[in-house]
This record gives C-alpha cells, sequence and structure tokens, in this order.
C-alpha cells in the first residue's frame, strides 16, 4: 500500500465529496493563469504519515521526548523521561486514573492470569523499555475558527511502544495508547490573511519518502529549524485504553474495552489538566439542574446553534468536564459516547428551526451532532477501535500484529475537507469551515459500513448504495434513528448474530439480549459474539473464497491465551496458535464495517477482523 500521505498530496485537485462545496480553484487552473509557467505544480499536505519522512522529523527535533523535555531529552525512553517534570504532571495524572479503575473495580489488574477485567500497566509509562514514537504529522488548518488569534495548529501524533528480550528473544510491539502535541501556529496577518501559514503546507508534487520529511522541516517547510520547539507546545491530548474485558466476560458484546481521554494545556514549567473541548461533565450537569438548564437554553440559541451545525461551536468550559470516558464496541449506540443524549433527548429540541442546516436538521440530528462534537462521541465515530490512527506499520512487526490500514475511515474522508480548505485559505478564496458528521463524511449513497439513516428527516441523505440495504444493527428501541449498510444479501464478513443493544450511561451495565441470527451464506459460518466477534462475523474456508474474501488468520482463543498467560513471547504464540480463516477482504477505499480492522494478512492482503486479536490494540498480553 502507498503512503497515505502521497495520496493526500493531490487530493485538493478534485472536487471533494464533503457536505458542503467549497469555492477553491483547482491547482492546475490556478497554475496556468499563473505568470510563472514553470512554476512547480504543489500539493497541499494535510496528514504525513510515511515512517521515512517522519523519521527525519524525529531527527531534526521532533521526538515526543525532545517536545515534552527540551532538547537533551531527545532520545530518551520513558524511564528518563520520567525524571522531567513537565512529563511527570502528566504522567501522575494518568496513574490517578489507572488507580481508580482499580478502587472502583476489584476485578481489574495488570495482566491476563486471574483478572477477568485487564488493566493498562501504568509501568510502561516511566518504563526503560518504552518510548512514545512519532505517527503523524498533520496540519489543521481546519481549525482557524476554533483557535484564539492563530492560524489554526500543527499536529504531532505519537503512539506509546516497546521494545523487550523475553526468554532471549526481543519482543517488540505498539500499544493503544497516543499522545497528540498541539503546536501553535502563526498569527494572521496585518489583513487577517492566514495564506502565509496555509502556504508553508503546500509541498511539490513529486517530493516523498524521507524526501517529503526533509521538505517538512527545510527552511521553506511548515517545521522549519526553529519550529520543532518545546515551547511551542500549547497542549497534550491523550487516548489511553485504560481496560479491556475479553468476550469470555462480555459474550453479548463480543467484549468490552475503555478508553480515557484527557487534555494538558502547557503551563511554565508543566502541564495542568484543562477542559475537554465541547464535552459536558455529565455528572455535574445531573446534580446542578440550573446549570443543565442553562446549558440547555445556550444550546437552543439561534446564534449558538448554527454553529453546532457547522462544527464550529465551543461550549463555555463551566459546562465541560476535564475527562471522558469512550468504549467499545458499538459505538453511539453505547450511552456512554453519548455525553449530551445522558442530559438531554430530542424533545429538548423541539420548536426548533433548522431550516437552512447542513447537518443537524431535526431534533434527532441535532442532538447527535452534539455528541459528534464531543472527544468520545468522535472517537467512537468510524474508529479503529477508539483512534483514528494507529500509525504505518514497519517490516519488523509480528506476522499476526500489523495493520493492513492504519487509519480510519472517518479520516480518510474527512482528509479531504482538510486539503480543501487548505488549499482555499492559501489562495485566499471564501473557505467555508464548515465539517459533516464524524460518522458520515461523505453524504449519498454509502459503501459498506456506512451508516445510514433509518427514517428521521434529519438522516434522510445518509442513504446506501445499490444491493446494500440500511439495517438496524445494533440501534437501541429509544434511538433507532441510524443504522448501517450492508449487502441484501449477506456476504462473507457480515454480522451474523445481531440485536439492538440497551444502553445505560454506566456502559458496565449496556446489554444485548434478544441476539437474532442472521443466516450466513452456504459456504460460511458464524464466530460468534462470544468468541470476540462483535455482532458475528461470517467467515469460510480459505479454499473456497467469495469475491469478497481474502485469507486470513483467527487466533484459537483457549490455547492462545493459555500460551499468553504461561508468558511465552506473543510473536510465538501467535504463530503457533492460529487458525487460517476466508474473511472481508478491506483496503483505504474499502473499510470494514464498524468493531472491525483492516489487519495485515500473511500475504500482505487487508481482512477485516476484531481489533482485540491485534496485540497491539489490547492492553494485556504484553511481556
Amino acid at each position: 500500500m502507498r503512503s497515505f500521505a502521497l495520496a493526500l498530496l493531490a487530493l485538493a485537485c478534485s472536487s471533494p465529496p464533503t457536505a458542503r462545496r467549497y469555492p477553491v480553484p483547482r491547482p492546475e487552473e490556478e497554475q496556468r493563469s499563473g505568470s510563472n509557467e514553470a512554476a512547480p505544480r504543489l500539493g497541499e499536505v494535510v496528514l504525513v504519515t510515511d515512517r521515512s519522512a517522519l523519521a527525519e522529523v524525529a531527527s531534526a527535533g521532533g521526538t515526543f521526548a525532545g517536545m515534552i523535555g527540551g532538547a537533551h531529552h531527545a532520545a530518551a525512553h520513558n524511564q528518563t523521561l520520567a525524571k522531567n517534570t513537565r512529563y511527570r504532571s502528566i504522567v501522575a495524572v494518568l496513574e490517578q486514573d489507572l488507580q481508580a479503575i482499580a478502587r472502583a473495580d476489584p476485578r481489574a489488574g495488570v495482566g491476563i492470569r486471574g483478572n477477568d477485567h485487564r488493566l493498562f500497566d501504568a509501568r510502561w509509562l516511566r518504563s526503560p523499555h518504552a518510548r512514545f514514537e512519532l505517527i503523524g504529522v498533520a496540519s489543521r488548518l481546519d481549525r482557524i475558527p476554533l483557535s484564539d488569534k492563530q492560524c489554526g495548529e500543527a499536529r504531532l501524533v505519537y503512539r506509546l511502544a516497546y521494545t523487550r528480550e523475553i526468554s532471549g528473544e526481543s519482543v517488540s510491539s505498539r500499544l493503544p495508547m497516543t499522545a497528540v502535541l498541539a503546536l501553535a501556529e502563526d498569527p494572521p496577518d496585518a489583513n487577517g490573511s492566514c495564506a502565509d501559514s496555509a502556504t508553508k503546507w503546500r509541498a511539490p508534487l513529486g517530493v516523498a519518502r524521507a524526501g517529503l520529511g526533509r521538505w517538512l522541516i527545510s527552511e521553506a517547510g511548515p517545521l522549519a529549524p526553529g519550529a520543532l520547539v518545546a515551547t511551542r507546545v500549547s497542549r497534550v491530548e491523550i487516548n489511553m485504553q485504560s481496560v479491556r474485558w475479553p468476550s469470555a466476560v462480555r459474550p453479548d458484546l463480543g467484549g468490552h474495552a475503555e478508553y480515557v481521554m484527557r487534555v494538558f494545556s502547557a503551563t511554565a514549567d508543566s502541564f495542568a489538566v484543562a477542559p475537554l473541548m465541547n464535552t459536558p461533565d455529565v455528572g455535574k450537569l445531573r446534580k446542578k439542574s440550573q446549570l443543565r438548564a442553562k446549558l440547555l437554553d445556550w444550546l437552543r440559541n439561534p446564534e449558538n446553534a448554527k454553529r453546532v451545525d457547522d462544527a464550529t461551536i465551543q461550549v463555555p468550559d463551566n459546562f465541560l468536564a476535564t475527562q471522558a470516558v469512550s468504549v467499545t464496541p458499538r459505538g453511539l449506540a453505547r450511552r456512554a459516547n453519548r455525553p449530551y443524549r445522558q442530559l438531554f433527548s430530542a424533545a429538548d429540541f423541539s420548536g426548533m428551526s433548522f431550516d437552512g442546516y447542513a447537518v443537524a436538521r431535526s431534533p434527532e440530528a441535532y442532538l447527535r451532532r452534539l455528541d459528534d462534537l464531543t472527544c468520545n462521541g468522535c472517537h467512537q465515530a468510524r474508529t479503529i477501535a477508539g483512534f483514528h490512527l494507529l500509525g504505518e506499520e514497519g517490516g519488523s512487526q509480528a506476522a499476526g500484529n500489523g495493520l493492513a490500514v492504519w487509519f480510519s475511515p472517518h479520516l480518510f474522508d474527512e482528509a479531504r475537507r482538510r486539503a480543501t480548505i487548505s488549499h482555499g485559505v492559501a489562495s485566499g478564496a471564501d473557505v467555508d469551515f464548515a465539517r459533516p458528521f464524524a460518522e458520515r463524511a461523505v453524504l449519498g449513497a454509502g459503501r459498506y459500513g456506512d451508516h445510514c439513516g433509518l427514517g428521521d428527516p434529519g438522516f434522510a441523505n445518509w442513504t446506501c448504495r445499490p444491493g446494500l440495504a440500511c439495517n438496524r444493527y445494533d440501534a437501541s428501541n429509544d434511538d433507532a434513528v441510524v443504522g448501517v449498510c450492508l449487502p441484501e444479501n449477506t456476504e462473507v464478513g457480515d454480522p451474523c448474530e445481531v440485536g439492538g443493544l440497551q444502553p445505560n450511561a454506566n456502559p458496565h451495565r449496556d446489554r444485548v439480549r434478544a441476539v437474532a441470527e442472521r443466516d450466513c451464506p452456504p459456504s460460511a459460518v458464524c464466530n460468534d459474539n462470544r468468541v470476540g466477534f462483535p455482532g458475528g462475523m461470517c467467515t469460510e474456508s480459505c479454499a473456497s473464497l467469495s469475491p469478497e474474501g481474502t485469507c486470513g488468520v483467527i487466533a484459537q482463543l483457549r490455547p492462545f491465551n493459555d500460551c499468553l498467560a504461561r508468558k511465552t513471547p506473543f510473536p510465538k504464540c501467535l504463530a503457533e496458535h492460529v487458525s487460517p480463516a476466508g474473511m472481508r477482504a478491506c483496503g483505504a477505499t474499502s473499510p470494514c464495517r464498524d468493531d472491525y480492522i483492516c489487519a495485515l494478512t500473511p500475504d500482505g492482503a487487508g481482512a477485516c477482523i476484531p481489533p482485540y486479536f491485534l496485540f497491539q490494540l489490547r492492553v494485556d498480553g504484553h511481556p
């Protein structure tokens, strides 16, 4: 698969299928009308994930340790970094979060053996074997309306990883935790334009891989010398899988996992806990009815409501939480992922006028849009197990532990909008910053796995392509407005054991009780929820693959877990306790349905598989 970064360089050259069109000239038309016929053709760089390009950025000072702790920490592992007060201010809060989970749940503990609920091992945060790897560089000019007197942000995205020697064998893996560093961009010029900042993110179309990295850190690039300094970090955003329950513990859901989300703002010598943008403090607002009523009035205000529709709203801090927990599987069907839905109902927004709105076109759509703007709602909308970016794979990942696609379906579609905005800002065009729903960035006829409307007028344009039908799937009785596009005739990879979710504000009490079986094709069998396949999944023999299928591997559940419990290095367990199976083929433009990832197959293709079958996406089983 070619680098995602290379695909994005030319995205602004075509008209993006987003909710709104942007009046932006195409780059090739702009070049023809210019006076310099020999000027290089440029493309908008909005996300770089190529490993060789990122290595250039890291070598120029873009390591996590260098950006957090200063230049003398540039090559530090986490044990050395933990000597730095700025890093410790973050780690101390995360350790307290994990301790609170352990105190509240006697079944939670680190490791597989003896623990029904597997807790994140906080020792990784101070370990000499662990470090944060740079997995992405992003331009966020789309955040200009949300930035205080700045031209958006640049973002450096990191993922926790480790290398250890176990029984004489070197074992490496990434872990389900990301850290995003937000770097403040320059302020607008005297005319209020951010064109200069946007122009820095325009690269020659021919530049690639390590050359792209060298361009990023060159005098002409957005990370020019002097840009990668710790003092430029304005905010740190953490998304960490805190605990995972295996499917044996939650057989109706196919397992359960929780992700702690935190934001820290930079101070002189540390990082302080900060409010999560647009994410309400449900506990506080439930206790303080007057404050809840004020929030409702604020959200019903027509000016504020229009900004909700555009996704340019910023809810005041006094309503906001400083910690959020998102849960998987089942996305926005889980009430924990919908904080506004816990506080309000669609009836609270009846009587409002939604005329002219692009996405929030009914009370139900308005309420869902509010949850779409929260941290936990966004990170459970067409994601990879609660993440939007997990990093391009290298050549050394263990077989059975690699991603074929390392970015979410949402991010792939959203990047087109960001590229168009970037080009518009650089060109001085009139740019519309409105954002579609995270779970449905491209309107019209949806692909396999896309979300679709079940009849509410606010989702009338969430349709499915011919051959696909909008299936209710896991929508609850009190919230059956959005389903999923699935084949009219069941195919390999499709759900085969589904039922409406009975949601609860406490995600531990969510249940799928009335499970209905859905017939698989004659050549396939149903792998059900209780063995880790959310919604069930039709699989077939590798000897008789259907047109939608490819051959992957599935871990043999009990022998595999027993192998791990004996502290055997997981690459050996993966090699010895897996079986071949025909699963749905996938790729960047053909994503899996919710709660499945596109994993590398033995022959280098992509197959849809539950995320926690990959070690890098679960907290347990690591040395």
